[in-house]
């Protein structure tokens, strides 16, 4: 008898990692066992990017002061957190609904918050609780419901649940199971670097250094903004490429940073995010990712799997992906001096940067394949 999975997200106007890694999951099923559904908590980016992936997704509105992002609940009035408080829990009892209408089986939590919209329908109707950790976890309030709510536990790193304690780790790792996300290295189509440039009307003469990903604050993009405007008084033959999509509540953020830009002499290009992803990376001399915060970071994984050398911060499963130094470099999360001194590295030593693409890309072509996820991922919810 098939099992009935409900997937839950609650950022229902993202469509980037989380979510391209919560599609992959969904399609990598096998269809024969399982049958699914997709709830969101309003229309947006999500529902449109799943759709056009063939994946059906229903709405279960959540109300308006309970759905906002970019830290906003935290500066509300106390009567108003109060009337968040009673919306997740009204959101609760809309998905007491929803699963016993859909005979669901298993809910599937994609972050923490999608967690706290859940916990209350799964034990009231007694349905098992998947929780899988993305990103960074401290040792909070937050994090405890979701040790002890929850009835399993996948990470999509190891290193997630390095900021809590040894003792409190042990005492879930019966619930806990490490799978990392499979992706498909053969369908990326390297592009001669230069025309790639062209396409993209940047200067053959630039040297490229890129970034890709969400727009907010824990994706650090500031800090290599800061770090590349005292470069470019010494280089000013780099030129810093940014893709991605601004956040649900991050406006403010990228304005600031926008102004920055356009007040320094830095060389930047900015475009919306792209699915023709191969273009962007192939423009790309090195890829830069400064996030406060990751999970196992997938614009790592698609950077090294078309051959661009990466440096990153060192957060979530990052030393997962970049082991040692023949793979990339990692520096200290809000370090700018140390990513200053990461990226005139590469500036300095071409040999360098190709002994990282070719390494980095031999490295995650066999790491993090697509038929390992497929095996893995459906043995975990076919041994419940």
């Amino acid at each position: 008898m098939k099992k009935n999975i409900l997937f839950l997200e609650s950022r229902f106007d993202s469509f980037f990692g989380a979510q391209k890694s919560m599609l992959k999951l969904i399609k990598s099923l096998d269809h024969k066992d399982f049958n699914y559904n997709v709830v969101t908590t309003g229309e947006g980016q999500l529902k449109k990017g799943l759709e056009a992936n063939g994946v059906s997704v229903d709405i279960v509105k959540l109300g308006n002061k309970a759905n906002v992002f970019g830290g906003k609940v935290l500066r509300y009035s106390f009567i108003d957190k109060l009337i968040v408080f009673f919306q997740i829990i009204l959101y609760n009892l809309k998905l007491v609904y929803y699963i016993f209408r859909n005979k669901i089986d298993i809910v599937y939590v994609n972050d923490s918050r999608a967690l706290l919209y859940a916990v209350l329908a799964t034990k009231l109707l007694r349905k098992k609780l998947v929780w899988y950790i993305r990103a960074d976890v401290s040792d909070t309030i937050f994090t405890n419901i979701g040790l002890r709510s929850s009835n399993y536990i996948i990470t999509i790193a190891n290193g997630v649940l390095r900021n809590l304690p040894i003792s409190k780790i042990k005492k879930f790792e019966h619930k806990i199971t490490n799978i990392y996300t499979g992706f498909d290295f053969e369908h990326y189509k390297i592009i001669d670097k230069n025309e790639a440039k062209e396409k993209l009307d940047i200067s053959t003469e630039k040297l490229v250094i890129g970034y890709l990903g969400s727009i907010n604050q824990r994706k650090g993009l500031d800090l290599l903004i800061d770090a590349l405007i005292e470069l470019y008084e010494t280089h000013e033959w780099i030129e810093l490429l940014i893709v991605g999509n601004v956040s649900t509540g991050h406006i403010d953020y990228w304005n600031a940073l926008v102004d920055k830009l356009e007040s320094s002499s830095v060389s930047y290009k900015y475009l919306p995010y792209s699915d023709n992803i191969s273009e962007l990376y192939s423009a790309m001399d090195m890829f830069v990712l400064p996030s406060r915060s990751e999970g196992l970071p997938r614009v790592l994984i698609e950077a090294m799997g078309h051959k661009v050398p990466v440096i990153a911060t060192d957060v979530g499963g990052t030393k997962e992906i970049i082991e040692d130094e023949s793979l990339g470099i990692i520096f200290d999360k809000s370090n700018k001096n140390f990513l200053i001194e990461a990226i005139e590295k590469l500036l300095s030593n071409r040999e360098y940067l190709h002994i990282l693409s070719e390494n980095g890309y031999r490295f995650v072509s066999k790491k993090f394949s697509e038929n390992k996820f497929v095996d893995n991922i459906n043995s975990f919810f076919k041994n419940f």
